[in-house]
């Protein structure tokens, strides 16, 4: 068809250097109009044209054809075998990585039970070596960087990943998302904080390595449980913040359905983070009477 308004649409005017002008196929209408591969015709002519192939031709062709397919057939045979030949030893390997996992994961515990064991005869010889005043302003500096335990009323946040984690980035609670919530914490009045059990201090990274997210130098797992010790209204402050304002909007989104829930509690208990590494410390000086002065304590800092 040529010459319609439909033919003018369907094509594109070139004009050559010559002025002719010359009309060009728009591919697109074409492939819709003529869809067989213009080869197919040219094959199917050259065929007519040529007749039909001898015998001997064809039988070589249907040779060639069978022997190819034997071929694939015996590739696809053993590489199945292989597969199947080492999946045994990829299942005793992954459970032996397992284990080894659980026995590493079983020592890493005692030797924190034996770093807090340590960490409490520590404190215990140095409140020997200092007055009531001394220890008093210890005990009160200790708690608030985060070395000692406490205890108290507080907060408790619990964050969980929506049920479109797999595949929805918004739907997984990653290390920024408790930055922002013991941000939010500090900022509402928090004394002191925890993720999962791990006391944050000063010096503490929240953070992601790989697909976990650490806290300090411990692998944490969902649910994330954000426990803070602070004044009685510190949940109010928390729930007016902008942080709680974005989680609840992704916990009431049906898209991400994060969890979200803020409760306070009674009688919190914060355990003590890892003691730093010690950077510097004096000796006590006796004070004339013949105990240590008040003066004088240990510090320590983190790397």
């Amino acid at each position: 068809m040529s010459g319609g308004p439909e033919s003018e649409l369907s094509r594109q005017v070139s004009t050559p250097p010559s002025g002719q002008r010359v009309w060009q196929t728009d591919m697109l209408t074409d492939l819709f109009q003529d869809p067989l591969d213009g080869g197919y015709t040219d094959a199917a002519r050259a065929r007519r044209e040529r007749g039909p192939l001898p015998p001997a031709a064809r039988w070589t062709r249907r040779g060639f054809t069978v022997i190819a397919c034997m071929l694939i057939g015996v590739l696809l045979t053993v590489a199945y075998q292989q597969v199947i030949a080492r999946a045994p030893a990829r299942a005793t390997t992954r459970t032996e990585l397992i284990k080894d996992i659980q026995r590493r994961t079983a020592d890493t515990d005692k030797l924190d039970q034996t770093a807090e064991g340590l960490q409490d005869e520590v404190n215990r010889l140095r409140e020997q070596a200092l007055d009531d005043t001394a220890i008093g302003r210890l005990r009160e500096l200790e708690a608030a960087t985060g070395v000692r335990k406490v205890t108290g009323d507080g907060v408790v946040v619990t964050l969980t990943d929506g049920p479109n984690a797999g595949t929805e980035r918004l739907a997984r609670v990653l290390d920024y998302d408790l930055q922002q919530v013991t941000n939010a914490l500090w900022a509402a009045g928090a004394e002191a904080i925890s993720v999962n059990g791990r006391r944050l201090t000063s010096v503490t990274p929240i953070r992601t390595a790989g697909s976990a997210i650490l806290i300090g130098n411990a692998h944490i797992i969902g649910p994330y449980s954000v426990a803070a010790i602070g004044p009685s209204d510190m949940a109010d402050k928390f729930n007016d913040s902008a942080a709680a304002e974005n989680f609840r909007n992704l916990r009431d989104d049906k898209r991400f359905e994060v969890g979200f829930d803020v409760d306070e509690k009674d009688d919190l208990e914060l355990p003590a983070a890892v003691m730093p590494r010690l950077q510097f410390a004096r000796v006590p000086q006796p004070s004339p009477s013949g105990s240590p002065g008040p003066s004088t304590s240990p510090s320590g800092g983190g790397k």
